[in-house]
């Protein structure tokens, strides 16, 4: 658990389903030297999940949640995550501040970012071999490529992050992506980018200055690409998605875990007291 604002560690919970100890005894029961092993071993046994691997993070942030009030005298009502969902349903079905204080998922903007890529790539898997408006296919030179549904993905993040206070200025933003890769030297639609000499569309830019009669559109993408992946814009502007990334939070422990992993790599079988004291 890291404070969002402050960047901090609030609370960490290590869970393992295994046990080295547990597996030297293993086929050795029903000795004399296995009871008497066990008994001294149930104390310091290195296994404190039973469930499967899936349910551990689950489990860990319901402990986490729990002990928030006896801890730090805090509740957590906010809760940052990524697009799995799992956790965040175990802690808010426990309720570990009572029926009356429910916890507020929202989104991290890095992770609903990674959904447009995601979502154009599975779009251009089912359009495969189709051919489109224009009469030819979504892949190939200078149509829907890797490289460009990545730029659409960064660019549908940044619209969130620059317009984090208002959902419906993200959502003006996103369509201006949308607009302005469809544009051409004969149909401009850069009525949702912004205007004024600091924009970032140069159309809008010229416009401004006047020189808009010798602007040149450059990098459109195909209108019949446009008009293909157009639902995925649509269902990324939706209010309650776009409702939860208001304040732009992004969930990222990556700098904890390289910390943790540099004292205890990953490469070796690691038992839970060994990954807690690292």
């Amino acid at each position: 658990m890291i404070g969002n604002k402050s960047g901090k560690v609030l609370d960490t919970k290590v869970l393992s389903t295994n046990c080295k100890s547990c597996q030297t005894w293993k086929g050795k029961e029903g000795s004399i030297a296995y009871a008497e092993w066990k008994e001294g071993h149930l104390a310091k046994c290195g296994i404190n999940h039973n469930g499967n691997a899936g349910s551990m993070e689950a489990a860990g942030m319901v402990d986490i949640f729990s002990r928030s009030l006896e801890k730090h005298k805090v509740r957590y009502v906010n809760y940052v995550g990524d697009g799995d969902t799992r956790s965040y349903k175990a802690v808010s079905n426990s309720k570990p501040y009572g029926p009356y204080m429910p916890i507020t998922k929202l989104e991290c903007v890095g992770h609903v970012q990674k959904r447009m890529g995601y979502q154009l790539k599975k779009k251009k898997q089912e359009l495969k071999g189709v051919a489109l408006g224009d009469g030819k296919k979504i892949s190939g030179k200078n149509r829907l490529t890797d490289v460009v549904i990545n730029t659409l993905s960064v660019y549908y993040g940044n619209a969130i992050r620059e317009h984090r206070s208002s959902v419906d200025e993200m959502r003006r933003g996103i369509w201006a992506i949308w607009y302005h890769k469809s544009s051409s030297d004969d149909n401009p639609l850069h009525h949702f980018c912004p205007s004024g000499p600091n924009s970032w569309c140069p159309y809008n830019r010229a416009l401004h200055e006047g020189t808009v009669a010798n602007y040149r559109n450059k990098n459109n993408i195909p209108s019949a690409i446009m008009d293909a992946i157009k639902p995925v814009f649509k269902n990324l502007v939706k209010t309650e998605l776009l409702a939860r990334c208001v304040g732009g939070h992004t969930q990222n422990n990556e700098s904890l875990n390289s910390k943790i992993w540099k004292l205890c790599p990953k490469t070796g079988f690691a038992g839970h007291k060994i990954v807690q004291i690292a």
